[in-house]
């Protein structure tokens, strides 16, 4: 008489050799997954503490935090006639930032606030000969 399907299945995982971890590896698993998470952890607390740095100076005029966030809106603009980015505001954006040192930190507040590269997205959001035209107002600090 043939056994059915499911008790096959049973006698075959009860006879299976059993793996075997030695409590070292596991220890070195367990270690290794808990750093990864504080690890983790930590990285999103500070980028979240510098984010929230970030907005709070975002409100002082001539801050770099300020400029960042001037041109996410120009990037988000949704105009009377259709979507788009206001690329007048863009230019006129870059053109108050007054040195090429503020510049640095203007780039660097827009990784902190919006976790995105300003390069990346003037790329994303202009045409080529827009981006050409703001690469010579960034260019153009000194």
């Amino acid at each position: 008489m043939a056994l059915p399907a499911a008790t096959l299945a049973m006698q075959a995982i009860k006879s299976k050799p059993k793996v075997k971890v030695s409590s070292k590896v596991t220890t070195v698993l367990l270690a290794t997954g808990f750093g990864l998470g504080a690890f983790f952890g930590v990285r999103a607390l500070v980028r979240k503490f510098k984010r929230n740095t970030r907005e709070r100076l975002a409100l002082r005029e001539g801050n770099p935090a300020s400029f960042a966030t001037q041109l996410k809106m120009a990037f988000e603009n949704d105009n009377a006639f259709g979507w788009g980015t206001d690329e007048e505001m863009v230019y006129r954006t870059l053109e108050q930032v007054p040195s090429a040192s503020l510049m640095r930190r203007v780039l660097r507040a827009y990784k902190d606030l919006y976790n995105s590269n300003l390069s990346a997205d003037l790329k994303n959001e202009l045409s080529t000969q827009e981006y050409a035209i703001a690469l010579d107002i960034i260019n153009s600090k000194t």
